[in-house]
């Protein structure tokens, strides 16, 4: 399995993210948008979720440690250059579906990894939150449970190796937008 790729990140600050003490038990790519509203009266975009589709990169990984730092890339750059990019479920993707990443209507961030064994599912809350390595890309976060009865089989989950996803500097109106991005999230029980 390889190690989860905490070194490349300036993993000071108020939030700082925990290393792990055990091997995950599923690593996916995660490829979709984040999302965002405009607030009239400040001029600047709100945070209001995510959605993307995940797919098992697991295996993949495990016998190509090399591609840690690549996979993610991969991904958003065949994603934003394909012409089914409206949606990524639209397009032939090399890895299989592992399940899906969203937001619940009160804003907890949800994983449910349908695809997988047992159906492992995750209500979470952010602990931990760094700066990506890149500016143009969206933070890298430490996710745990939020302590719901709903949690089977993983209790945390790491978003790391994020590609695009930032919201424009300024916004007039009140419109909402969708960013697309990709992020390797990686899952412990």
């Amino acid at each position: 399995m390889p190690a989860l790729p905490l070194g490349e990140i300036k993993d000071i600050g108020a939030s700082p993210l925990p290393k792990p003490s055990c091997s995950p038990k599923y690593i996916a790519v995660g490829l979709g948008t984040q999302n965002y509203t405009c607030n009239a009266t400040t001029g600047k975009y709100t945070a209001t979720g995510a959605l993307a589709r995940l797919f098992d990169a697991t295996a993949y990984l495990s016998n190509n440690h090399d591609k840690v730092d690549s996979l993610s890339h991969m991904y958003h750059n065949m994603y934003t250059s394909l012409p089914c990019s409206k949606s990524p479920s639209d397009c032939p993707w090399p890895l299989p579906v592992l399940g899906e990443h969203y937001f619940t209507a009160s804003g907890t961030p949800t994983f449910d990894l349908y695809n997988a064994q047992s159906r492992p599912f995750l209500f979470s809350k952010k602990v931990g939150d760094v700066v990506s390595p890149n500016s143009q890309d969206v933070d890298w976060l430490y996710l745990s449970s939020n302590g719901s009865l709903e949690n089977r089989v993983i209790s945390s989950v790491y978003r790391v190796e994020t590609v695009g996803g930032v919201q424009p500097a300024n916004c007039s109106g009140t419109g909402s937008i969708e960013v697309p991005y990709s992020a390797e999230y990686w899952y412990y029980a």
